[in-house]
């Protein structure tokens, strides 16, 4: 079969353009590059003048930046179409692949047919009630016929599932779903990203970034690193490309608030909005404020993701009434502000505390596949890296450990 084209990106790094992928040209490394473990570097500077890549307006949004606030506005009157954004390729470090990760897929086989066949969205969104459930799937499979980068996701995200609940085929589901998400990021940038968003596709653009979102946490999560150092790596990696697809997400806000899916995006933003109101993160806001190593601005950040956390506790062992068990799971990490990214990344200990509270919350999420028992594996992490000099501030013998007691 022959290789959909595309068009190369002039400033890209010189090892993308060895391999005929467009570069996102995120420098001193690009996120191909680094997502994928290769040696990335890029061609000298040209001259003043000289023809560069795509504009500004065209170019994918640096991760880095921050996302838009889940204090959206609310939309009034027609919302105008809003551009595509471009999104990089997604090439994971995993275990080798029997075959190279470029090759295409034919269009339809019976592997197709069995992905389909076992995909159910409550397994890849148990936040939803039976009647959410109902409503999204039909909508789900009404936008894929009509958006082949979404069917190609929805292929993908149900190959990870059946690769964690058939570990005897783990290795055949692994592959397919890395081709296929693969295929999928590959053919949104060539019809989606170049096309305005409007109400007729912004459906799908947002379950194509919640099942790409859903898809890349499940694969940070299986991961089973010696060293905290190397899965924070990948968490801050995760992080960068869960953010920008958030961020996508919110550009096309006020055409959410006109579309089918309207009244789901109104149900996730109420609950992000909650306000905390158990006191499960009451050890980390007292070492945050009790700090005298951070800014104002620092601890502005360490207790906004506070704040996220235990709303997510407030949902798990609180009693809320609202549908919403698992919701905080998945929106934590793109949820919090930059700063305390950057805090993670300078390996900040009360960053890092706050992560082990996170572990926490997936320990208590374990039954969802996308879990599993990543939560215990990092908790115990965590508390190597930080050492015992931390176990007063994290209250790991006196509130965390009798937590994890029922399993």
């Amino acid at each position: 079969m022959l290789r959909r084209s595309h068009k190369k990106s002039r400033a890209g790094c010189l090892e993308c353009k060895r391999r005929h992928v467009k570069c996102d040209e995120q420098r001193p490394k690009c996120i191909i590059c680094t997502l994928s473990g290769r040696d990335c570097g890029y061609p000298p500077a040209q001259p003043a003048g000289a023809p560069r890549g795509p504009s500004a307006a065209a170019a994918p949004a640096s991760p880095a930046e921050p996302a838009a606030s889940f204090a959206a506005p609310t939309g009034t009157g027609n919302a105008a179409p809003v551009a595509g954004v471009p999104l990089p390729d997604i090439a994971r470090r995993g275990p080798p692949l029997q075959q190279d990760a470029d090759q295409v897929l034919p269009e339809v086989n019976l592997d197709h047919m069995e992905l389909l066949i076992s995909f159910k969205f409550e397994e890849h969104a148990p936040e939803l009630n039976v009647e959410q459930h109902e409503f999204s799937s039909g909508l789900l499979f009404k936008c894929a016929l009509d958006a082949p980068y979404l069917m190609h996701q929805l292929l993908a995200v149900s190959a990870r599932r059946l690769a964690a609940q058939k570990p005897e085929r783990a290795n055949h589901f692994l592959e397919l779903a890395m081709r296929l998400q693969t295929k999928a990021v590959s053919i949104y940038n060539e019809t989606a990203a170049k096309a305005q968003i409007d109400q007729t596709n912004c459906s799908a653009l947002l379950l194509f970034c919640s099942l790409l979102g859903r898809h890349l946490l499940a694969d940070l999560l299986a991961r089973r690193d010696a060293d905290f150092g190397d899965f924070l790596a990948r968490f801050l990696e995760f992080l960068s490309i869960s953010r920008g697809l958030m961020a996508m997400s919110v550009a096309a806000w006020d055409l959410l608030l006109q579309s089918d899916i309207r009244h789901l995006v109104l149900w996730a933003l109420e609950i992000a909005q909650s306000v905390p109101r158990g006191h499960h993160c009451d050890g980390l806001r007292r070492l945050v404020t009790e700090s005298t190593d951070l800014d104002e601005e620092s601890k502005e950040a360490c207790m906004t993701a506070i704040a996220y956390l235990q709303v997510g506790f407030d949902s798990l062992l609180g009693g809320d009434s609202r549908n919403q068990r698992y919701l905080m799971v998945f929106m934590w990490a793109p949820a919090v502000p930059q700063k305390f990214a950057d805090l993670l990344a300078q390996r900040r200990p009360e960053a890092v505390a706050i992560m082990g509270y996170w572990a926490l919350l997936l320990h208590y999420s374990r039954s969802l596949w996308h879990v599993a028992d990543s939560g215990s594996h990092l908790l115990n992490s965590i508390s190597q890296y930080l050492g015992p000099d931390w176990d007063n501030w994290l209250s790991f013998n006196t509130m965390l450990r009798p937590w994890m007691r029922d399993g």
